[in-house]
C-alpha cells in the first residue's frame, strides 16, 4: 500500500491554512490592484430623537471609482445628525460635525476609528459651545491640531482642538480665533494655509475663498486663549453667490467649489480653477472651467471632492436639495451628464446628503 509521508500532511495543512486567510481578506476588502483603492464617505443630516434604529448619518461607496457606484456599508456615529465630515490619512481617523439643527443643541464632534476593512468604531464625542455651527475641519500635523471652521453667528471663527484623535468627551479649543462678521464654508489646507469659502457677496466684496497664512501661529490672550481672526486676503469670484464647500487637490492642483442654484434643475454649479497655487497672491480668480446645466441634474451642490491619486479621474458631489451623489470627471465642463449617480430621497433612514470625504490610497496598506 502506497504511504503518505508525514510532509505531505504538513503541506496540505498549509494550503487549508493560506486558502482560509486568502479568503478572510477577500471577504474583507477586495483585493485590488497593489492596494489602489478609494472609499467615499457620505454624511448626511437626518436625526430623530427616540428613533429605533436611528437614522444612519454615514454611507459608504467602496471602491468609489467602480463601475458598480453604490452605497454597502453604512455607519451611526454619535452626533444628532451629521453635518461636515473629513477624513484625516495621517491619523487614519474620521471627524464628523453635527448639523446641529433648531432644538438639538448638539455642539460636538465624532471621533471615529478605522478598521482595515474601512469599517468605523465610535471613538469619541468631544463637545464644546464653540462647535455649534461648524462647517468644515482641516488638520494641521506640526502641532497635531484639528482646526474647526465655525460657518458664522457671534461664534464665527476657526477653533484649534489639540490632539484630536483621542478626544473624548469635553474638548475646549487652545485657541479661539474670532470674527463674527464672517461667513464661512469649508476647509482646505496647505502650506501654513487654510482656505475657506467667503459664502456671499458683501458691500464692495464679492463672494470668494478666505486665505488665512500662518494661521496656527497666531498668539492669544492668556485669560481666555482668543483672539480676533482676519483673512490675510480674499481671493475674489465674481458675478457669484452662495458658495458651498471647497477642496483642494494638491497632487493635480486644482480648487474645486460647490455653488448652490436658484432651485432649479441644472442651476447649481462646481467651480473648478486648475493650477490653483499660482492664484493664491491674486485679488480676482476666475475658474477654468464651470460644471452647471440641466444635464447635470446639479440643484443644491453643497459639497465636493476630488480623488487625489495621480490616477485619479472622478470628481464627487453631494446635492442636497436633490438629495444625490453624483461623480462626474474633474476634468468636465459645462452641461454634461455625471458619470454615475446614486439617488438618496427614497433611503427611509437618513436621505439628506451634506458632506462628503475621501480616502484615497495609492500604494501597499
Amino acid at each position: 500500500m502506497f504511504k503518505i509521508l508525514p510532509i505531505y500532511y504538513v503541506f496540505a495543512s498549509l494550503a487549508v491554512i493560506l486558502g482560509f486567510y486568502a479568503c478572510e481578506r477577500n471577504d474583507a476588502e477586495p483585493n485590488l490592484e497593489m492596494r489602489k483603492f478609494t472609499r467615499l464617505y457620505v454624511s448626511f443630516e437626518e436625526y430623530t430623537p427616540g428613533k429605533n434604529p436611528p437614522d444612519t448619518n454615514i454611507r459608504i461607496i467602496y471602491p468609489a471609482d467602480s463601475s458598480v457606484f453604490a452605497f454597502n456599508g453604512r455607519h451611526v456615529s454619535q452626533v444628532w445628525g451629521g453635518g461636515p465630515i473629513y477624513y484625516e490619512s495621517q491619523l487614519n481617523t474620521i471627524f464628523q460635525a453635527s448639523v446641529n439643527r433648531a432644538g438639538t443643541n448638539d455642539t460636538s464632534i465624532a471621533v471615529l476609528s478605522m478598521g482595515s476593512s474601512g469599517s468605523l468604531t465610535n471613538a469619541g464625542w468631544p463637545k464644546s459651545r464653540y462647535y455649534n455651527n461648524v462647517r468644515g475641519m482641516a488638520y494641521h500635523s506640526r502641532t497635531n491640531s484639528l482646526f474647526i471652521v465655525n460657518g458664522g453667528g457671534p461664534d464665527a471663527g476657526v477653533y484649534m482642538m489639540e490632539g484630536p484623535r483621542y478626544a473624548t468627551r469635553e474638548k475646549q479649543p487652545v485657541k479661539k480665533l474670532r470674527n463674527n462678521s464672517l461667513s464661512m464654508w469649508g476647509a482646505a489646507y496647505q502650506n501654513e494655509k487654510l482656505f475657506t469659502i467667503k459664502t456671499t457677496a458683501t458691500e464692495g466684496s464679492p463672494a470668494g475663498i478666505y486665505v488665512f497664512e500662518g494661521i496656527a501661529n497666531i498668539t492669544v490672550r492668556e485669560n481666555d486663549s482668543i483672539a480676533r481672526l482676519e483673512p490675510t486676503r480674499i481671493l475674489e469670484i465674481e458675478d457669484v453667490t452662495n458658495l458651498r464647500g471647497l477642496f483642494y487637490d494638491t497632487v493635480k492642483n486644482v480648487m474645486a467649489v460647490a455653488q448652490i442654484g436658484d432651485g432649479t434643475g441644472g442651476s447649481g454649479r462646481i467651480l473648478v480653477f486648475e493650477n490653483f497655487s499660482s492664484m493664491v497672491d491674486e485679488k480676482t480668480i476666475t475658474p477654468t472651467r464651470v460644471i452647471t446645466g440641466a444635464n447635470t441634474g446639479l440643484i443644491s451642490p453643497v459639497d465636493v471632492v476630488i480623488d487625489t491619486r495621480e490616477t485619479g479621474v472622478y470628481l464627487y458631489v453631494a446635492d442636497r436639495a436633490a438629495r444625490k451623489i453624483s461623480r462626474f470627471r474633474y476634468t468636465d465642463d459645462g452641461d454634461v451628464e455625471p458619470d454615475k449617480v446614486i439617488d438618496t430621497s427614497n433611503l427611509k433612514d437618513g436621505r439628506t446628503p451634506v458632506s462628503l470625504t475621501l480616502d484615497t490610497r495609492e500604494g501597499e496598506l
